[in-house]
């Protein structure tokens, strides 16, 4: 059923990826340079991490974690790697650990996305990247747009104005930060 000629097996299995989006905390002027400036972050293992792991850090320009990568397996290498036993040793906890790293590695970019100012404004998902962009972009234009026009507003501008007069919290409030039942690390 819903199946054409043709067709095989994993044509009728939809592998969805999934990807975060973060946005910067910096207001662009413009819906053109806001959506440039998003970032979709892929949820999942991570190839490029994997194969190659300081040039993904690089890359990323994910600077703490790359010294930490440094440090950690130049700590392993002057532990393990003293004698041919230890060179075995070695190889088989590099792969188990770049494995574990590759797993992990998303999740490490979008904290550094995080710590750079940038905020998770929703979720992607698609068959690829692209796709994962354009199902965002048809949810996500329509939105920036209604609220672009309520902005500009008389009665927008007056609250605006008025919320400025008034000094805003600085704690989170009830329900901030948090991710269904665990908060936000």
């Amino acid at each position: 059923p819903g199946s054409r000629p043709g067709m095989t097996k994993v044509d009728r299995v939809k592998a969805v990826t999934v990807y975060s989006v973060y946005e910067p905390a910096s207001e662009a002027s413009d819906i053109a340079l806001r959506a440039e400036g998003l970032q979709f972050v892929k949820e999942g293992f991570s190839w490029p991490a994997f194969l190659v792991p300081a040039l993904w850090l690089i890359y990323c320009r994910m600077w703490i974690e790359l010294v930490l990568f440094i440090v950690i397996f130049g700590a392993l290498q002057w532990a393990l790697g003293l004698d041919k036993p230890g060179h075995d040793v070695l190889g088989w906890i590099l792969v188990a650990l770049f494995a574990l790293f590759a797993f992990e590695a998303n999740d490490l970019r979008g904290g550094a996305l995080e710590r750079r100012g940038y905020r998770l404004i929703g979720v992607a998902e698609g068959r690829g990247r692209t796709d994962a962009e354009l199902s965002f972009f048809k949810t996500w234009l329509p939105l920036q747009k209604t609220q672009a026009r309520s902005e500009r507003s008389p009665e927008r501008q007056a609250e605006r104005q008025r919320d400025s007069d008034t000094k805003r919290p600085t704690t989170l409030g009830e329900g901030e930060g948090v991710i269904g039942l665990f908060p936000q690390a």
